[in-house]
This record gives structure tokens, C-alpha cells and sequence, in this order.
């Protein structure tokens, strides 16, 4: 019965994050169309500073409340009400901040004002985590793919008929704004239709923030860990092998797809199989065998057409990226396990374990990086890659 309900969450899930994919592409590409490469710029670069406030924002409460709710669900309340208090007093003044120091954060003036209209955002974003938190707690997938695909239908909709209708940027802008508040007022009405249950618990803001905080360090360890091999990549490197290497990594994207909805299916599965010490063990030696299964098949089919799949998607002057493919499909093994590995620490309490061993991968990545990419380019950075995920998988195993 558990194994069914992870398996039909994950499928939830994966059409959900599929369809995000390919309509936020879809967006890019209309935008670019319309505005052409300077207005397709200016709406990166814009959101490239309101996304990253946003998971500041977040300070990882979302995946603090997923845990504890999966394994006390009669607090949800409680938690939500805390959670929405505590993003407003993160999140306002990030929001505020952003809106007036925004000349300093950018010079084009049309990204400035970009940043201005997005700011919303780094409220809005937060907020609507907060309910998908519940929702993914209960593991009742449903209502956090029709919240991302209903809202991306709707601004890649609106954002057509803008362009149609002979208006720029900032009103593309300011959809997205939008239509990300209707995201927040429809996950509102659905917590409270199906998921609001009353409670007398007390959990204090501060308190949450507090609890919070290793998860919050998490997100920026690992967006740290992330950018540290294409950073020095461009640095030492032509703009070709950083090419070549973006365009190897696209697939491993691709390849993440699947094993990244089961990931949001797994943690509150495991969350509440917490308690239960020998059952939680069991179910996760089985899931480790399914990552490693997945991981090898994956790696073995990118290694036998990679140079086929590269050329036909990139075309034959990206031959170069072909051996980065293939180091990093092997890399995508060790961050699958390792992916199952934390989320293992994290159902238990012990992220700060995980902190600690991830901050020690990275001081290790960034010598490797230092030392191999100005030699040997993007197969360098690949070879990183792949010893810097195994180190972390290893490191994670013991407690």
C-alpha cells in the first residue's frame, strides 16, 4: 500500500515538474520571439536576482514543515500559520530592501525596473510553499501539479496575448507577478476547502526560523556546490568549452527529471516512516537499489549515444561536449544516492550532519576545481563532478 501510494505520487509529480519544464521553456521561447535577445535578457536577468531572494526568503521552512507535519499531521495548522508569519518577516523586508536598492543590484535601467515589478515575488513564492509544504506532508500530490501547471498555462497564455495585444516587457512582468498571487489565493482556497483541520497548538515564529535555519544553509551549500565547477570554468576557460559544458549538463537536467519527483514524493514518505527505525531502514535499502538501477541504466545508455543525441540536438560543433556527457551521466549516479542518502538524515532530524559533510565536500571540490579545470577544460570540470558527488555519497553513509 506504501510502496503504490510513493509510486502514484511520483508519477503526480514528475507530470507536474515535465510540464513545468516544457512550459517555462515555452515561455523563453515566446518572450525571445516577440522581444528578441535584449528582451529575453532583460526578463533573466530580472528574475536571476528576485528567484534567489525568494529562496532566502523560503529560509528553509517548506522543507521543515513537510517532516514534522508528515509525522504530527493534527499541528498542520499550527505550522501554517507560524510558517506565514515567519515569511513575512523574512520575506517584507528582502521585498522592500530589493525594490530600493534595486539600482545598485543591476545598471540597465530596464532591469531595475524589472526587479522593482518582480519583487512581489520573493513574498508570493515563500507563501505558496508554505501550503504545498502541507500538501506534500499528507502526501496528496494532486493540488502542487495543478498549482504549477495551472499557473504556468495561465501567465504562458496571458504572456501571448500580451505580446498580441502590442505590450512589453514590464507587462510581461508584471504577469508573472500576477499570476503567481492568483497561485497563492488558489492554494489558499484548496488548504482550506480540503486540508484545514482546527488546532489549539502554539508554534512561535521564531521558534520556526530557528528549526529552520539548517535547511535554509542547505539550500545555499548546495547552490554553492552547484555553480563552484562552471564559476572557475569560466574563469580559466574558453567560451567554448563553458559551452560544451552547459550543453552536456542539459541532458543530465533531463535525466534528473524523474528521480527529482520521486525525491519530493520520498520525504514525507520517509518522514513518517521516521519512528519506526527498522522499518524506515528496510524500505530505504530498497529505494537505494532502485536509485543505483536507475542511475547505471542511465549513464549506460547516455555513454553508448551520447555522441549521436549530442550532435543531433547541438549540431557537430559541440563534438567537444560528447566525453563531458559521459563523465557526467556517471557523476549522475553518486548524486542520486547521495540525493536518497539526505533526504535518509533529513526524515531523522540530522541535517546539520549533513551540512557539515556537505561544507567539507565543497572546501575539497573547490582544490580539485582549482587544480584540474585550468588544465584540462570542461572534461575537467565533468571529472570534478564526479569526484566530488562520490566523495559526498561516501561521506554521507555513517553518521
Amino acid at each position: 500500500m506504501l510502496a503504490k501510494r510513493l509510486s502514484h505520487n511520483t508519477a503526480i509529480l514528475l507530470v507536474s515538474n515535465t510540464g513545468s519544464a516544457f512550459l517555462s521553456f515555452l515561455l523563453s521561447v515566446i518572450i525571445g520571439r516577440a522581444l528578441g535577445d535584449i528582451g529575453l535578457g532583460i526578463y533573466a536577468a530580472s528574475l536571476a536576482w528576485v528567484y534567489p531572494l525568494s529562496l532566502i526568503s523560503e529560509f528553509g521552512i517548506g522543507t521543515l514543515i513537510t517532516r514534522d507535519i508528515a509525522q504530527s499531521p493534527d499541528d498542520a495548522h499550527a505550522y501554517l500559520r507560524s510558517a506565514v508569519l515567519a515569511r513575512v518577516l523574512i520575506g517584507s523586508g528582502i521585498m522592500i530592501a530589493s525594490f530600493v536598492f534595486a539600482p545598485l543590484l543591476a545598471q540597465s535601467p530596464d532591469v531595475v525596473t524589472g526587479i522593482r515589478l518582480s519583487a512581489p515575488l520573493i513574498l508570493i513564492l515563500p507563501m505558496v510553499g508554505s501550503f504545498t509544504a502541507i500538501f506534500r506532508a499528507r502526501e496528496v500530490m494532486q493540488p502542487v501539479a495543478i498549482l504549477n501547471l495551472g499557473m504556468l498555462i495561465t501567465q504562458v497564455s496571458l504572456t501571448g496575448w500580451a505580446f498580441y495585444s502590442g505590450y512589453g516587457i514590464n507587462y510581461i512582468l508584471i504577469i508573472n507577478s500576477l499570476t503567481s498571487l492568483g497561485q497563492l489565493i488558489v492554494a489558499w482556497w484548496i488548504y482550506r476547502q480540503y486540508f484545514y483541520r482546527p488546532t489549539k497548538t502554539q508554534i512561535q515564529a521564531q521558534r520556526l526560523i530557528k528549526q529552520a535555519y539548517p535547511f535554509a544553509i542547505a539550500a545555499i551549500l548546495a547552490a554553492v556546490q552547484s555553480r563552484l565547477n562552471i564559476l572557475v570554468l569560466e574563469r580559466t576557460n574558453t567560451a567554448a568549452q563553458v559551452g560544451w559544458y552547459a550543453a552536456a549538463f542539459r541532458f543530465i537536467e533531463a535525466g534528473r527529471l524523474i528521480p527529482h519527483a520521486f525525491f519530493d514524493a520520498l520525504f514525507p514518505h520517509l518522514s513518517a516512516l521516521a519512528k519506526d527505525k527498522k522499518d524506515l531502514n528496510q524500505r530505504f535499502r530498497q529505494i537505494t537499489i532502485g536509485l543505483l538501477a536507475f542511475g547505471t541504466v542511465f549513464a549506460l545508455s547516455i555513454n553508448l549515444l551520447s555522441e549521436a543525441i549530442v550532435i543531433l540536438t547541438y549540431g557537430n560543433n559541440f563534438i567537444g561536449a560528447v566525453p563531458i556527457l559521459n563523465l557526467a551521466a556517471l557523476g549522475l549516479v553518486f548524486l542520486l544516492l547521495k540525493g536518497g542518502r539526505t533526504l535518509y538524515w533529513y526524515a531523522q532530524g540530522h541535517e546539520q550532519f549533513v551540512n557539515q559533510r556537505t561544507f567539507a565536500v565543497i572546501i575539497i571540490q573547490a582544490l580539485l576545481a582549482l587544480w584540474i579545470i585550468p588544465r584540462y577544460g570542461a572534461v575537467g570540470a565533468a571529472s570534478v563532478f564526479v569526484l566530488s558527488e562520490a566523495l559526498a555519497f561516501v561521506l554521507l553513509l555513517r553518521r
